[in-house]
């Protein structure tokens, strides 16, 4: 690759990392619910708004493109506050955040695109392009991912409740975040062997003769590996590791 293809990976790479540090590492639950109690109203739609155009600005690097970056807070705040508007199910959540990677691409391509020079850009001297690629990826098998397999396995909730007994409290988010943390590792790593042993390692663990709550067991835990296997298999292409 050349240099100046790796800094234009780089920088797609710091702005999609921006928006999942701002949607899902520094933006809570009762923050999300007060959007959609108050919607345009919320103060947190606004806030949440301008921490992520912050956030983009400074990751970023590019800070000759200030002008970028306020489209980019406004309209941060424009898909938000519309998405306030409607269900919290997993449609909208999908949609949303195709419309914010849809923003950031264009905001990458205004930066990047033959009329910019990319070699005026300030970047983080100790951060290569790998390591915002790996960052990328495991915010994404741990946060986004969660919230997806929460949202796809919402219709069975309500049938398996009561059918088991009362777990840890977030038992079952650390382990899925830890199960996709290792799966990813492990595809990263080749190891795909481990994969089989962490498979049969839940399947003990998490044993049930209940029908319902297997069930459900076994649709989070399939979609949760499904997902880490392929944001890892897309990650070694991102960074040229051959399969």
């Amino acid at each position: 690759m050349m240099d100046t293809d790796l800094l234009n990976v780089s920088l797609l790479a710091k702005l999609i990392l921006s928006h999942l540090l701002a949607d899902f590492v520094f933006q809570s639950r009762s923050m999300v619910d007060d959007r959609f109690e108050n919607k345009w109203r919320s103060r947190w739609l606004y806030m949440h708004g301008l921490i992520a155009g912050s956030l983009a600005y400074v990751l970023s690097g590019a800070f000759t493109y200030i002008w970028l970056f306020v489209a980019y807070t406004v309209s941060h705040i424009l898909i938000d506050g519309f998405k306030s508007t409607r269900k919290d199910d997993l449609r909208w959540f999908i949609l949303d955040q195709m419309a914010h990677i849809i923003t950031i691409l264009v905001v990458w391509t205004l930066i990047t695109g033959p009329l910019s020079v990319v070699g005026e850009l300030s970047f983080i001297p100790f951060a290569g392009t790998e390591m915002w690629v790996l960052l990328v990826a495991y915010i994404v098998v741990i946060w986004p991912s969660g919230i997806v397999i929460g949202k796809f396995t919402e219709p069975w909730q309500h049938d398996k409740e009561g059918n088991d007994g009362e777990g840890l409290l977030n038992a079952g988010l650390w382990i899925g975040r830890l199960e996709r943390f290792l799966l990813l590792t492990f595809v990263l790593l080749d190891q795909y062997q481990a994969i089989g042993l962490l498979v049969t390692a839940k399947s003990i663990f998490r044993f049930t003769t209940d029908r319902k709550v297997s069930e459900y067991i076994l649709i989070g835990t399939l979609l949760s590996f499904t997902i880490a296997v392929f944001i890892g298999i897309i990650t070694k292409w991102g960074l040229g590791i051959g399969l």
